[in-house]
């Protein structure tokens, strides 16, 4: 969501004037804070649910719905609206939905996924490192600290498992840790190894509050996962750290943020479990290596 935010953001002020953003309701508030154009929710839950948003986008008199998402309910769902032309990938089967059907191939993991938004939107292409960040108002309460964000629900083919390591590297930072309730045990193993040094927040902050303390941090460092957008998007330092997926096609934006992979002659393979289980691909990814790449990250910044 936050890659197709930044092609969204710098269409032409005319077309921005003229676009309203379809956003699933616990992403609204986030999308508020970096966005002012206006909203619909997405709620699908149950069938009333979708029906009424269905009534919504229809009693707006949309003429044109971009279809980022490839999904054939996507498509489906901009078939029921009504709304006359309806763009993007012809993919899932979906073509027979799309009036404006875009050629599947469009969807190439060696260019950045922001390529293809931009084809979807219709607009000049902008690349990731143009991006120079939305500003967020900082929370000073962690300011200067360093966040990890070391979850990963993908699973553990994009977990680096090094983050209490990087934390007795960096023996004169306080530290900070975001993340979801599940991610908690990987954080005690991180407060364990740096007691006093580090502050457990994962489960309680939203996405605004966790965009809001990246905004005051000299750096975030994180597996690849939407924290870690959050902060390319905000332009706080940041380094993502790749397993099984590619920096190619999703590295973050900006040119403040370092995507670090090593590559393997089986990487990427987008598996959420090595097949080969020997995740060298992150394993290779060392405590020094990330802790001298803060510090020339937090320097050259």
């Amino acid at each position: 969501m936050l890659l197709a935010l930044s092609i969204v953001e710098r269409l032409p002020e005319r077309r921005r004037l003229q676009t309203t953003l379809l956003v699933p309701g616990h992403m609204g508030a986030l999308v508020s804070l970096l966005s002012d154009l206006p909203q619909i929710e997405f709620a699908r839950t149950d069938a009333d649910e979708r029906n009424r948003t269905v009534h919504d986008v229809r009693s707006r008199g949309f003429h044109t719905m971009y279809l980022l998402p490839f999904s054939f309910s996507s498509a489906w769902f901009a078939m029921k609206t009504g709304v006359p032309v309806r763009r993007g990938l012809s993919l899932e089967m979906r073509r027979f939905l799309l009036n404006e059907p875009l050629p599947g191939k469009l969807r190439d993991k060696s260019s950045h996924i922001t390529l293809e938004y931009a084809k979807i939107l219709d607009t000049p292409y902008s690349p990731p490192d143009e991006w120079i960040g939305k500003k967020v108002k900082p929370d000073h309460s962690h300011a200067g600290s360093i966040v990890f964000c070391p979850g990963a629900i993908y699973g553990p083919a994009k977990k680096w498992r090094h983050f209490p390591n990087l934390a007795l590297l960096k023996e004169r930072d306080k530290i900070v840790i975001l993340g979801k309730p599940e991610d908690r045990e990987s954080a005690m193993e991180i407060v364990r190894i740096a007691p006093g040094r580090v502050t457990d927040l994962t489960g309680n902050t939203s996405l605004t509050e966790a965009a809001s303390i990246m905004a005051g941090a000299r750096a975030v460092v994180s597996n690849d996962s939407g924290l870690m957008h959050l902060a390319a998007f905000i332009g706080t330092p940041v380094i993502g750290l790749f397993g099984s997926t590619s920096p190619i096609w999703t590295r973050p934006l900006g040119k403040k943020s370092i995507a670090m992979n090593f590559p393997e002659p089986c990487a990427p393979c987008f598996d959420h479990k090595c097949r080969y289980e020997h995740y060298r691909c992150l394993e290779n990814i060392t405590p020094n290596i990330v802790a001298e790449a803060i510090d020339k990250l937090c320097v050259s910044n």
